[in-house]
């Protein structure tokens, strides 16, 4: 027999046993509760009287056991729980393996409270736990994980380090929200930032620094100029694991740009041709003899194939801005590598008289090469005279190509240079004013010192200098013939000052990384031990700074140029009738073409 509904035993009367509710509670317009136990919510702890009243296990630290007739939950010090939380830090580390550590508690995480008996306890407040998981940026919501670390790690080592000043405009940081929509821009970028990787902690590994001649001595050095380099760095990186993501990445791009070009919707989106040239920037890194000059000229063919478009009317750019880094990176790459290519290598060149100074003007502020305009402007007469000079020698229509310089010279008496007046650049690269550039770059960014500026600039000089009187010499003009002889500028004299130049630039300033190609020009121009192991002392040194892999090549290819230097030198013949050992036509005679940028 029943003793009736809850409900009823608290009104206190005699229930009726009604089912399924009785009906006095009906009648009185009462809850009937039932004939079962209900459930009774306490609030916070484990009772809901006693001395566990709002108390949990957990919560309670220790009771106080000092004395028999205390309460079991009795004080404890907050010094008593500092001391055992730093015992369960101790107790949780094992030897040799995973070192759990448990800080010890705030004194502002313990609270005090008194229970029923008057006894004090401490209870542990615990912060609120964090999730599991983080959020991740929309940008790479569709990423692997692979790719999210390596463009994290582009984004944080490397990409500052591809322009001239990273605080004004830096077109490589421009192209990482693009990534989300092109899987070759991202597998690109993320390639770099595993190579990076792989190098960054090389200490210096087997770095050609001494001026040793003998290239046997030097691991990783190529055997000779017409073979490419093998590199100990790339057989045995630092970093074994990202060299292999880097191998899987790189892979990846390849394919998917494969897959992009073959079709017409994608070949001329701006997105891949912009990878591109990342692409040919990870080349450089890796070796800088590989497959530079083949992604360029396919870029280049994109890029004619384009402006063809553009003009009926067919093409628009998809973003202005990854369309001017992919004009820019196209000028940048074939003026820069055209100096140390072989002729014939590259096709007609991309720039033309019509794209004006202004597209130069904007490349020296936003290339990490740091060269003024108005040498490159130079550098690329030199290249079309190059490339003409070998159109018209092997009767190829492509050697009619014509060009003027693009800004006046500097001097008043300095004569306009053209095709029919090679020897007239020289004079013009030497009225070139390095002061008055570095002042005008003041309006770009604004400099307290100028005096790393002004040396860039006079080493950029000196270099293109050394490189046009070789280039010209190349052409058939005598040295020594009277009406050209004024032209010719010692050359010893404008090594030392472009060796001097060199050494004024710091190493934590933001220029330093543009002396790649002036050092190498430096080096291979160099006739005495004292500039080459300046030489190789500062591709040290900028190999600490960037792991790039080619600044290991310059350095071997510099070592087998003065070994075979050496070895005229004392056998006493010489390509020049003159003596002298010209390094750009051991370059032309090689199978190799480098990109030292």
């Amino acid at each position: 027999m029943s003793k009736g509904c809850y409900t009823c035993r608290r009104r206190r009367i005699v229930c009726d046993n009604g089912r399924p509710t009785c009906r006095k509670c009906r009648d009185a317009g009462k809850e009937c509760l039932g004939y079962q136990k209900p459930l009774v919510w306490v609030k916070g702890g484990v009772a809901s009287r006693g001395k566990m009243m709002g108390l949990s296990f957990d919560d309670v630290t220790t009771t106080n056991q000092e004395s028999p007739g205390s309460a079991s939950m009795g004080y404890c010090s907050s010094e008593q729980t500092e001391q055992q939380a730093q015992c369960e830090s101790t107790a949780l580390s094992g030897d040799g393996g995973l070192q759990v550590q448990v800080q010890a508690l705030p004194k502002a995480t313990l609270a005090k409270y008194y229970n029923n008996n008057g006894a004090l306890v401490h209870v542990r407040r615990l912060p609120p736990e964090s999730p599991s998981f983080s959020l991740v940026d929309p940008l790479f919501r569709d990423m692997d994980k692979l790719s999210r670390l390596y463009i994290s790690h582009f984004n944080l080592h490397c990409v500052q380090a591809l322009c001239l000043y990273d605080k004004v405009r830096n077109p490589y940081r421009e192209l990482i929200p693009y990534i989300g929509e092109s899987a070759v821009l991202t597998d690109s970028l993320a390639a770099i930032g595993a190579i990076h990787q792989a190098y960054m902690f090389n200490n210096g590994l087997q770095f050609p620094q001494s001026s040793t001649i003998e290239a046997t001595e030097t691991p990783g050095c190529i055997m000779s100029l017409g073979r490419p380099a093998i590199s100990s760095f790339s057989a045995q990186p630092v970093n074994a694991k990202a060299f292999s993501h880097f191998l899987s990445l790189k892979q990846r791009a390849l394919r998917q740009l494969s897959i992009d070009v073959s079709h017409a919707s994608t070949r001329n989106d701006d997105r891949t041709v912009a990878a591109i040239f990342v692409l040919i920037l990870l080349d450089a890194i890796e070796s800088g003899n590989g497959a530079w000059k083949y992604h360029l000229e396919g870029a280049k063919s994109i890029l004619r194939d384009r402006l063809l478009l553009t003009a009926a009317n067919h093409h628009s750019a998809t973003t202005e801005g990854i369309d001017t880094f992919v004009i820019d990176s196209c000028l940048i790459t074939e003026i820069m590598g055209s100096t140390l290519a072989r002729p014939g290598v590259l096709s007609r060149p991309f720039y033309s008289q019509s794209m004006g100074a202004a597209v130069l003007q904007r490349l020296e502020k936003t290339a990490w090469v740091g060269c003024p305009a108005y040498l490159l402007d130079a550098m690329f007469f030199v290249h079309a005279q190059r490339f003409s000079n070998y159109g018209n020698n092997n009767n190829t229509p492509s050697g009619c190509y014509a060009y003027s310089l693009s800004f006046p010279p500097s001097s008043p008496t300095a004569t306009t240079c053209t095709t029919d007046s090679p020897l007239a650049i020289l004079r013009h690269i030497d009225a070139f004013d390095p002061v008055a550039w570095a002042g005008e770059m003041q309006s770009y960014l604004l400099l307290s010192d100028i005096s790393q500026r002004v040396a860039l600039a006079c080493a950029y000089k000196a270099a293109v200098y050394l490189y046009a009187r070789r280039v010209v010499s190349v052409f058939g003009f005598d040295r020594e013939d009277s009406s050209s002889a004024e032209i010719w500028k010692d050359r010893d004299t404008v090594e030392k000052e472009l060796v001097h130049n060199i050494s004024l630039i710091r190493s934590d300033d933001e220029h330093f990384k543009c002396t790649i190609w002036p050092t190498f020009i430096a080096g291979a121009e160099s006739s005495n031990r004292e500039q080459r192991v300046f030489t190789l002392q500062h591709l040290y040194m900028l190999w600490n700074d960037f792991c790039s892999v080619n600044l290991h090549n310059a350095a071997c290819v510099l070592k087998m140029m003065w070994q075979k230097q050496e070895e005229r030198s004392q056998s006493g013949s010489s390509s020049l009738g003159g003596g002298e050992f010209d390094w750009i036509q051991e370059l032309d005679q090689s199978r190799t073409d480098w990109l030292f940028i």
